[in-house]
């Protein structure tokens, strides 16, 4: 387990020397439990940051992990337990935040996490040996859009892992059902190794997945983006589309990715001889009905 300095948290979040650095700690194994460990071990941080070459992912990883710390934290500092109940810690040369500072607070850790989190994995993905290890690559991330951060190119999901990891559910679904039966025996890798595809099947997948996401709960669109709302900000608030303007923005999605698809499906018809894997439904003719004073014949 990772063991946080105060300097760590000075540099990475700005707080004042004069911190309680030790109210911190009881929250840093959850935030790092919760948001680190599930895609890069810690084994995997230790290695990197012994690693001069590596150092600046470690940086990134640390960053996000004393951010999400933070937030995890942030519940706890203004409140004191103790056996008789629960007391409000005081200042009297200070005035207490009031909450949406609290929650403006709290959402600018989260994104400053967010994006560092997406950042690294996006160094860890350029190499390949590193990127076998990885627990992301090996258990989350989903091609043709490995990361967080190849999504976000397309449609914003603010770098999010949580987004991430809720639409990749949906990619391999629209893969499975909407494209693969499609496009025959072509796979992603032989779709991906053509430049003009791969930008078309990243356009499909993702615009297929997004319609979707759009009749679930646990997606919320904003008008800058797709977020989750987060259960340790209760008091987040966001200029939330209404059902109308998500009703429109799902048939621009499902044109986006059907016009994708179509002009993947084009190609491969075009150029047969690069893909074999795509073998074309051939209609079966009907025979011509004949029309005769007894009947109708075949």
């Amino acid at each position: 387990m990772q063991n946080l300095t105060d300097q760590q948290y000075r540099e990475f979040v700005g707080l004042s020397k004069d911190f309680n650095f030790d109210r911190l700690k009881p929250h840093q194994e959850t935030a790092f439990r919760r948001k680190i460990f599930p895609y890069i071990s810690d084994e995997i941080l230790t290695e990197l940051q012994a690693s001069p070459q590596k150092k600046s992912t470690a940086d990134l990883i640390l960053k996000a992990g004393v951010c999400y710390t933070v937030v995890t934290a942030l519940p706890f500092i203004k409140v004191k337990v103790s056996s008789f109940g629960l007391d409000k810690y005081a200042d009297e040369k200070l005035k207490s935040a009031d909450w949406w500072d609290v929650r403006d607070l709290g959402l600018s850790l989260v994104k400053i996490a967010d994006e560092a989190l997406s950042d690294a994995i996006t160094l860890i993905s350029k190499d390949a040996t590193l990127t076998a290890r990885v627990d992301f690559f090996k258990n989350i991330s989903f091609a043709p859009i490995p990361t967080p951060e190849e999504f976000n190119n397309i449609y914003s999901i603010n770098k999010s892992m949580d987004v991430y990891m809720n639409l990749v559910p949906l990619m391999r679904r629209t893969w499975q059902r909407s494209i693969l039966e499609k496009i025959k025996s072509c796979t992603i890798d032989q779709l991906s190794a053509n430049a003009d595809l791969s930008f078309l099947l990243k356009d499909a997948v993702a615009y297929y997945s997004l319609a979707q996401a759009l009749k679930l709960s646990q997606f919320t669109f904003i008008t800058s983006g797709l977020v989750i709302q987060y259960d340790e900000l209760p008091w987040q608030k966001s200029l939330i589309l209404s059902e109308d303007q998500k009703s429109k923005l799902a048939c621009e999605f499902g044109d986006i990715a059907s016009d994708s698809l179509g002009s993947i499906i084009k190609h491969l018809k075009d150029h047969p001889d690069d893909f074999p894997c795509y073998q074309p439904e051939t209609s079966i003719p009907v025979r011509k009905i004949i029309e005769k004073k007894s009947g109708l014949y075949l």
